[in-house]
């Protein structure tokens, strides 16, 4: 009897290290640190129980349990001691990370605006991958049903939800509010070193690293047109991207001189200051492209933009569909974002873009009136 208990508490410490060592995540600047905590231990010891029938006891420790400290753009830790294997994106530019990393099969929840790679949607409907909400408007239910080991979200506008996800028990990890491609590069290094799949980064990020190199180096002695970049038709005020958002920086990436690049954030620009600022080229964003409905919102809403140099050369752009959203989304697509945006911009260096996506509305406007009919111009 007193052999059988000479065991008991060492199998139990033993047991109580290995449960420890496998805590998932505890809560960040960016980088990584990894330690091994354990060593290979097999104990068999046979234990004379009050039958006296022989047992064989065995506890198997893993080889090695390894954490990897990150930090998140919250500044928290995060340790990462097993692939996560249930995922929900909360942003379609994490989504767009996650399948460009090789690692969609892990994906089990989305949002509704999750659509990029084709395959993501094949999969909703599909019901293997389920829908959560818009980014600003998450179902936690549904996401707690999912039962996911890792959710990833974005500073803004995911944020305010935190003391939330921690009363459900979800682990989250937020990604960085893109100012600039480096936020970008940090985002996708951090995702891919969670899952431990940091050699399927370095392609992604070579070929956004070739696009900007390529476009910088084609525009370093070019002239700088002044660029106004607007978010959604003129009737719903003239917003545009700031100097310190992703956006503004493709615009200067691309070759261009951001008017609004003096304020900070998503501006709405007052009519007075576009008019002052004389843009040469006009890029208004907008998913549901119908350029007359367009050029009538500019007549009702915006009829100076008619008198701006942009107008008057030929150069106000409708970017729609997969366009809009490559650009709008400050992800893995970025690098095609920038080239898209030089093309836009410096026409006469790479070529206007040719896509369905893009309308130029001063010329399809004169098309139309051409014609003598008044017909919707709309992108597919």
């Amino acid at each position: 009897m007193v052999s059988s208990r000479r065991w008991l508490v060492p199998i139990a410490m033993v047991v109580a290290v290995l449960v420890a060592g496998f805590a998932g995540f505890s809560a960040g600047t960016r980088g990584a640190q990894t330690l091994t905590l354990t060593e290979t231990v097999t104990l068999r010891e046979t234990v004379t129980v009050l039958a006296e029938v022989p047992r064989t006891v065995a506890v198997e420790i893993p080889k090695a349990t390894v954490v990897t400290r990150f930090f998140d753009a919250l500044g928290r830790e995060v340790e990462v001691t097993l692939r996560p294997t249930r995922v929900v994106s909360l942003m379609p530019s994490i989504t767009e990370i996650l399948f460009a990393l090789g690692l969609g099969e892990y994906v089990v929840g989305v949002t509704t605006y999750c659509n990029y790679p084709p395959e993501v949607a094949e999969l909703v409907k599909q019901g293997k991958v389920a829908t959560v909400g818009g980014p600003g408007t998450v179902d936690l239910e549904r996401v707690v049903a999912l039962k996911p080991d890792l959710v990833l979200a974005m500073v803004s506008p995911h944020a305010r939800l935190r003391e939330k996800f921690e009363e459900l028990n979800l682990r989250v990890v937020f990604l960085w509010d893109a100012r600039n491609v480096d936020d970008i590069i940090a985002s996708i290094r951090l995702v891919a070193g969670i899952f431990g799949v940091e050699e399927n980064a370095e392609p992604v990020i070579r070929a956004i690293e070739s696009s900007i190199a390529k476009v910088t180096s084609a525009t370093s002695t070019a002239s700088r047109p002044k660029v106004l970049y607007l978010i959604g038709p003129p009737s719903w005020g003239l917003y545009s991207a700031g100097g310190d958002t992703f956006i503004g920086w493709l615009i200067e990436a691309a070759g261009g001189l951001n008017v609004a690049r003096v304020y900070s954030s998503w501006p709405k620009l007052s009519r007075e200051f576009v008019v002052s600022q004389d843009p040469e080229v006009v890029i208004i964003s907008f998913m549901e492209a119908n350029a007359v409905a367009m050029y009538e919102d500019v007549v009702a809403n915006f009829p100076e933009l008619l008198e701006t140099t942009a107008w008057r050369s030929g150069r106000v752009y409708l970017i729609t569909g997969e366009a809009d959203d490559m650009v709008v989304r400050p992800g893995p697509r970025i690098g095609k974002a920038l080239e898209l945006l030089a093309q836009l911009i410096h026409p006469e260096i790479f070529g206007e873009p040719v896509r369905a996506d893009i309308i130029n509305l001063v010329k399809a406007v004169a098309a139309s009136t051409q014609a003598g009919v008044t017909v919707a111009i709309v992108a597919t």
